[in-house]
């Protein structure tokens, strides 16, 4: 089977992707907290520390955004013009595990909703909480349970025969009705996990 390996740089941009909802909650959150400096101070040293110390996380965020945004696009342009080059299998059993991406968004990103951006201590603390969930991220099926992907891929557990053995793994496909006895192309990304 053709393994397409995801680097880190791919890791990297599904983790941002995956948090793009509390990013944008984050930026308008301290926009709101900072509404009475948004006024244009002109271009000089102190408008901009101003900028930077009321508007410095939303920037960075936004910056963050886009990356991830961007780097999303290329990457799966990158899977949809290898699919065809997978393996043929056929599916025995499926199930749709999209409804994973609303407990994501409830277990790891309403919490940091209530954080105060004024706050350095919260911002620290929501940083140190993400580094933890990266590494625990890239090392773990999470990588798929993503809200920005599940709009336009579907998620599914399946299990599936080639070569008259079954196996078990976890696909990304923009196919949104896979059902049993379905045969579709799929290339492996890591250990058992698949875009088809």
């Amino acid at each position: 089977m053709k393994k397409v390996k995801l680097n880190n740089i791919a890791i990297f941009v599904l983790f941002i992707t995956s948090y793009i909802p509390l990013f944008v909650l984050l930026i308008l959150r301290q926009i709101k907290q900072n509404q009475s400096l948004l006024y244009f101070g002109g271009f000089n040293s102190e408008s901009m520390n101003v900028f930077l110390t009321a508007f410095g996380l939303s920037l960075f965020l936004t910056l963050l955004i886009l990356y991830g945004l961007f780097g999303l696009h290329f990457f799966l342009r990158n899977l949809q013009a290898q699919v065809n080059d997978g393996n043929k299998v056929k599916i025995t059993e499926v199930e749709n595990k999209n409804t994973d991406a609303i407990a994501y968004i409830s277990t790891y990103i309403v919490p940091f909703i209530f954080s105060d951006t004024k706050d350095f201590f919260d911002l620290v603390s929501i940083l140190i909480v993400l580094l933890f969930i990266y590494f625990i991220y890239t090392r773990s099926s999470m990588i798929v349970i993503n809200p920005i992907l599940n709009t336009k891929y579907t998620v599914y557990n399946i299990t599936y025969e080639t070569k008259g053995k079954r196996k078990k793994g976890m696909l990304i496909s923009q196919n949104n009705n896979l059902e049993t006895d379905d045969e579709i192309k799929i290339n492996q990304l890591t250990h058992n996990m698949f875009y088809g």
